[in-house]
């Protein structure tokens, strides 16, 4: 049975509001008129930045703790998430919305894959089915998206490579949320991708906050506040209310809302081969969520 929130509220109203925040990140993507890298970092750079203050303190008594194999796990997961945002920001530049939020959102399985090989984790059949029907699904997208051009399979491909990236990060950071206070670990990790993310904008010559539009400038704020700050903010308080099947089972709606936003706000409407390849993925994810630690 579930709790309800402080408030007083449903921890169900909270969940679904979780799902609206994240679903708007694809958007305030397209949005920003800006190279992808540079879109990647500002928006974790300006997230990292306005949680400081909250977190600062409760580092400063944590990370000194750390252990030299803790802290190197931390370090991987922050560059890894900085992975992430590089390479599936970077896929909404060459795919529609719709397609590279259902791939993205496929690194559990890759999270239980990794965990397999390097921790020795069982993998129960059931995980091992809806692999075989994730992927399915993934080919029933890419061959829609071959149809529509090489420039968009690559769109998919980075979108993998998000997918894949984030599950790095989120085996790298196994057991460290346990280690650490929750905004401590959170401030490591974000910080660690936005050094890693600087690192590749100075690399390529990006400027930092300076020469983008306002618009643009607004959409950095925005990615940082909605997705970022509430949507990853709320994620962790709904797993104080609720278990991680129904807050994982809630997520799966972020492709549905991404993909109905970008119709609705860029009129981007999504292939026939893309539905049905994003309805065996959810399908797949669904089976993930409801009964692979059974």
């Amino acid at each position: 049975m579930s709790r309800g929130t402080p408030g007083g509220g449903s921890p169900y109203a909270l969940l679904a509001l979780t799902v609206a925040c994240v679903s708007f990140g694809s958007i305030f993507v397209r949005l920003a008129s800006a190279p992808a890298l540079a879109v990647a970092f500002h928006r974790i750079f300006l997230a990292t930045l306005l949680l400081a203050p909250f977190a600062l303190r409760s580092a400063k008594r944590a990370w000194p703790a750390l252990t030299r194999t803790q802290a190197l796990c931390l370090a991987g997961a922050g560059v890894a998430l900085g992975a992430h945002f590089a390479t599936w920001i970077a896929s909404l530049s060459r795919t529609s919305v719709a397609s590279s939020v259902l791939l993205v959102n496929t690194a559990p399985l890759f999270t239980i894959g990794f965990s397999r090989v390097f921790l020795g984790e069982r993998v129960p059949a059931v995980v091992a089915t809806a692999t075989g029907l994730a992927l399915a699904g993934a080919a029933i997208i890419a061959g829609g998206d071959w149809a529509a051009g090489a420039d968009s399979l690559a769109g998919d491909l980075l979108a993998l490579a998000g997918a894949v990236t984030l599950s790095i990060y989120h085996v790298a950071g196994r057991g460290l949320r346990n280690a650490l206070p929750l905004d401590a670990y959170v401030l490591a990790v974000w910080g660690g991708a936005s050094l890693t993310l600087l690192v590749l904008l100075l690399s390529v010559g990006l400027p930092v906050l300076v020469g983008y539009p306002a618009r643009t400038l607004l959409a950095f704020l925005a990615l940082a506040l909605v997705p970022t700050l509430a949507g990853h903010g709320l994620v962790n308080r709904s797993l104080r209310h609720l278990s991680a099947p129904t807050v994982g089972l809630f997520m799966l709606g972020e492709p549905i809302g991404a993909t109905l936003l970008a119709f609705l706000l860029l009129g981007e409407r999504p292939g026939g081969w893309t539905l049905l390849g994003g309805a065996v993925v959810l399908l797949a994810l669904a089976l993930v969520v409801t009964k692979g630690e059974q």
